[in-house]
């Protein structure tokens, strides 16, 4: 694997600040490095390569985020529903018109993503849910912004990194440090199940990375809390919120300055490694062993 990003021909990392208005499109395209780059390097080196080098899996990552990009816009900012979202016919592609009709259709819709109305009538019935929570009233009761982004550079491995939090409060009397939430959109948002889902999709890594870049840019004295508002995304769509302990936030530091290291060695050696090839031996996860030793003395 000897082919890597050649930053001639992409723009210039931009220097400590927050940005506000810049589109998913530009967000996305920028050269530093972000939380989900950084949870692909926990899992490997090659994975890394695999995402965001090679980008062998563009399509699979797209089909997976719409419904809760679709959830994040009518609650953070419905004003972009109709710029970015399209709420597609119905053609009979079994005709030669129809195939014609849908071609021309998705011509003239190029760049918006496809949804049905059944997809945006369920996420407005999460808003709805979401404007149930005290949260809500927090986002109401103090100035904050919606996808805006942060660009900073970590101080011990030198890479340049961007964070772009779902919504923040910008440090004022009540929240001194500001305040991070993030919205996500999931199977199962009781706490047992979510909490599962935190750890597989390293979310204690992207607080923790989210954290220090607010702090950076805002200068802040201590890191901002971080808020998750959970939904679920099929029907009855039920909400729930939870505030990251610090024994999350600590796990998500470790596990975060343990990815930038690994990226920074990758870069410096231009090595892009998989899974161990050792032997190993494998157990039960420890929730299994918990339940058959309390049967074994029942």
């Amino acid at each position: 694997m000897d082919a890597y990003f050649d930053p001639t021909l992409a723009p210039a990392p931009i220097a400590l600040s927050i940005v506000e208005g810049m589109s998913n499109a530009q967000y996305h395209a920028r050269p530093e490095y972000s939380s989900s780059q950084l949870k692909d390097m926990i899992r490997s080196a090659a994975h890394f390569y695999s995402h965001n080098i090679a980008k062998e899996h563009e399509k699979e990552r797209k089909a997976c985020m719409d419904f809760g990009t679709l959830a994040h816009t009518l609650f953070l900012e419905p004003e972009q529903f109709s710029n970015e979202f399209v709420i597609a016919p119905v053609f009979d592609r079994r005709t030669k018109a129809g195939k014609e009709e849908a071609a021309a259709w998705e011509q003239s819709n190029e760049g918006k993503t496809l949804v049905t109305e059944e997809q945006v009538q369920g996420a407005k019935r999460i808003v709805k849910n979401l404007q149930t929570l005290s949260m809500y009233g927090v986002m109401q009761n103090n100035y904050g912004m919606a996808e805006a982004s942060f660009f900073f550079t970590d101080p011990i491995f030198g890479l340049e990194l961007r964070v772009r939090p779902d919504w923040h409060v910008v440090p004022c009397s009540t929240f001194p440090n500001g305040l991070i939430l993030d919205l996500k959109t999931t199977s199962d948002a009781r706490a047992i199940a979510f909490q599962r889902q935190c750890g597989n999709f390293a979310y204690d890594l992207s607080a923790a990375m989210y954290r220090e870049g607010f702090q950076q840019v805002y200068g802040t004295e201590n890191k901002p809390d971080f808020i998750f508002l959970v939904a679920e995304n099929t029907a009855p769509f039920n909400v729930k919120q939870y505030k990251a302990s610090n024994l999350f936030l600590s796990i998500g530091e470790q596990r975060y300055y343990r990815a930038k290291e690994l990226l920074a060695e990758s870069l410096l050696l231009q090595e892009w490694d998989g899974y161990s090839k050792e032997l190993e031996e494998i157990n039960l996860p420890s929730y299994m062993l918990k339940q058959a030793l309390q049967h074994e003395f029942n």
